[in-house]
């Protein structure tokens, strides 16, 4: 069986393992260790630094993994910010107050409605009772649906924000540490 000369990394003692020796424990200052072999040397080093350094890589990768994971979150949100700018004459903007667009919606309903009241008493033809109807019935119908899209919209806005300062929280604390 093959013998290898080797110093202790903690103390520089003299060592002699066998060729396949993984680990060790020094006989002079008990310092566990893992013997490294390269193409052109063999060394030790403490299994104690090991295991810090570990330790310290893995902790930077959770910090790495949170501020991804915020970048990520931020890169979605600001898409989905996006997919919901209406473009006007000045350039995209954010769509308006969904209350103002439901009085609005109410407001012109109830227009289309006293339209077809008033074609109504005069005995106008069936067209002209069914076309002002009809576009009251979209009208409610289309601002129902607008205010369902902006809770829908205002809730994945809290979502994110809640989920965003969570995560920013956890990467704080990690920093601290």
């Amino acid at each position: 069986m093959e013998t290898l000369s080797i110093r202790c990394n903690h103390c520089g003692a003299p060592l002699q393992v066998a060729g396949n020796t993984r680990f060790v424990t020094c006989q002079f200052c008990l310092s566990n260790l893992e013997v490294k072999r390269t193409d052109s040397s063999v060394f030790t080093e403490e299994v104690a630094k090991i295991a810090a350094n570990t330790g310290m890589m893995a902790e930077s990768l959770e910090v790495l993994t949170l501020q991804n994971e915020i970048e990520r979150l931020d890169r979605e949100w600001g898409i989905e910010q996006t997919n919901h700018l209406v473009q006007g004459r000045t350039g995209p903007r954010m769509p308006g107050n969904p209350l103002f667009g439901l009085a609005f919606t109410i407001f012109f309903a109830v227009v289309c409605f006293g339209m077809a009241s008033f074609a109504g008493s005069f005995d106008a033809p069936g067209i002209f009772l069914l076309v002002p109807i009809g576009m009251g019935l979209f009208a409610l119908t289309a601002g129902i649906m607008g205010v369902a899209k902006g809770q829908t919209r205002e809730t994945a806005r809290s979502q994110y924000q809640m989920r965003r300062a969570e995560m920013t929280q956890m990467l704080e604390a990690l920093k601290q540490k």
